[in-house]
């Protein structure tokens, strides 16, 4: 009896990390596979051999690295970089000051930005960075996830935002260099709040949005809670391939430890190992596909985390896990983002990525490191949805329904994923009649007026000009009806999803 009570309680208090960790902390990637046993020292960045320090002179207030060369095998030559006026987001206040210490750079070809004005931020929306390391403690390792969590506590709706690990950044009061070094620096030279200070700074300073807490976890416990949750339930549309230890606790430097592994489309089951390598797989995707994957594994454990009723339990637990969970959140706005989960699950969560050309791939002049730089231009529409409600959110509009028919239930928990995941509220019929060869869509309205055609015939690789406009009964008004045809395919390009007439 005592060994069952103390089972429960280790399951509230994984559980607990669990809860707190969506809207906070729980991010999934990891470099390595065990976390050191001592603090490591901390990072720095040894300068190459062009680093200098800038004259405030030398600093042009609207200038921005661009003609990156993305499949360089070498650096590209200084010449090939050079600066450019860009567009900004129109400002709404004043910039906050940074400190005002030398920027250096890479090299004299990569002139470093001034700060972007702030997009507008309601009171009523909560901005979290999510942080995720690659070791246990905050001041060693490279964080490794980075999600931006905008609440929006009058709709109770949610929007997630995943950044590139190697995106190329100014760090306030540093370089220029790639964010997930932001957090470890931050500790390093004791920057007004440490790392969780600088890394806010940094995201504003880039990005213009403003962060108002932040929250950090090695992924230490990440296994723990998946298989204290008795495991995920994961939608895969795609066959995914990679690398994997064919038992967990095999010794990951033996490289006859390893094999391919293929994780075919279909509903799958996930215990903690199995999440964690869906997670961290990039070897044959890329960390935007892999950012979607982590943003997923997240939902599926806050889906499942909401059936437990640990509202009553924070404050304890609050305290037990005060030194495993890095985060500058007090135990009172954490109470109300908790009682707020339900009802932003039923509302609505957006996922959105800065991927395709919002970035491009570039060369770091000297090392020749991989990084990808923000293109403005393209990325300023998806910066500027952050703190916008999604635009499918059922709080202020009413839900656009698709009725998905098919004989094949694995087929429609696919179909049904894709459309969840983009705002529709998928429900399922059996065919009264012969499926077609093709898929066929048809939309029961007067019209295609906020139908969000563009966005569902991509879901079913179709064109808007495929759907068919049907007469509506009182039942059927604004809803589709998707019968799906041998030519069925769930797997999408994720980073290619179309964006709305106009934008």
């Amino acid at each position: 009896m005592q060994n069952l009570r103390q089972h429960e309680l280790r399951m509230k208090q994984l559980s607990f990390l669990f809860y707190f960790c969506f809207w906070m902390a729980l991010l999934l990637t990891v470099a390595c596979k065990v976390p050191p046993e001592q603090p490591p020292t901390k990072v720095s960045i040894p300068p190459t051999a062009t680093n200098r320090a800038l004259s405030a002179s030398e600093v042009s207030p609207t200038t921005i690295i661009t003609n990156p060369t993305p499949k360089a095998a070498t650096p590209p030559p200084a010449t090939a970089v050079s600066p450019i006026t860009t567009a900004t987001p129109e400002p709404t206040t004043t910039i906050r000051p940074y400190p005002t210490l030398d920027f250096t750079v890479a090299t004299p070809a990569t002139a470093v930005p001034s700060p972007v004005p702030s997009f507008p931020k309601p009171d009523y929306v909560t901005n979290i960075v999510l942080l995720g390391n690659d070791v246990k403690y905050a001041q060693g390792g490279r964080t490794d996830s980075i999600i931006i969590v905008s609440i929006n506590r009058q709709l109770k709706t949610a929007v997630l935002l995943t950044l590139p690990r190697d995106l190329y950044v100014v760090i306030p009061g540093w370089q220029m260099t790639r964010i997930n070094l932001a957090l470890p620096h931050g500790h390093g030279v004791n920057y007004p709040g440490g790392g969780g200070g600088l890394i806010k700074d940094t995201i504003e300073y880039n990005l213009g949005i403003p962060i108002d807490y932040y929250a950090r976890i090695g992924f230490d416990g990440f296994q723990q809670v998946v298989d204290a949750l008795d495991g995920v339930e994961i939608v895969n549309n795609c066959s995914l391939t990679d690398w994997r230890l064919i038992e967990p606790d095999l010794d990951p430097e033996l490289e006859e430890n390893w094999e391919q592994f293929t994780l075919e489309p279909g509903v799958h089951e996930m215990d903690g190992d199995l999440a964690l390598w869906y997670a961290r797989s990039r070897r044959t995707t890329n960390d935007f596909e892999r950012g979607q994957r982590q943003q997923q594994l997240l939902r599926a454990m806050f889906e499942k985390g909401l059936r437990l009723d640990l509202l009553p339990e924070l404050p304890q637990l609050w305290q037990t896990y005060q030194e495993t969970i890095e985060t500058d959140m007090s135990l009172s706005l954490l109470l109300e983002l908790a009682a707020l989960a339900p009802s932003v699950q039923e509302n609505g969560i957006q996922h959105l990525v800065l991927a395709g050309e919002s970035v491009q791939a570039w060369r770091e002049p000297g090392s020749g490191a991989a990084v990808q730089l923000l293109q403005w231009s393209e990325a300023s529409a998806t910066l500027a949805r952050v703190m916008q409600p999604p635009i499918l959110n059922r709080a202020n509009r009413p839900p656009l329904s698709v009725e998905v028919v098919t004989d094949d239930f694995i087929m429609y928990r696919q179909m049904a994923h894709n459309l969840a995941w983009y705002g529709f509220v998928p429900v399922w019929s059996e065919p009264n009649e012969p499926l077609p060869t093709r898929t066929r869509i048809e939309y029961f309205a007067p019209n295609f007026k906020e139908s969000y055609d563009w966005l569902l015939s991509w879901l079913f690789h179709r064109q808007p000009e495929d759907i068919l406009l049907r007469p509506a009964t009182t039942e059927q008004v604004n809803t589709y009806r998707v019968t799906l045809g041998s030519d069925a395919n769930p797997c999408l390009a994720q980073l290619e999803v179309p964006s709305a007439p106009g934008d």
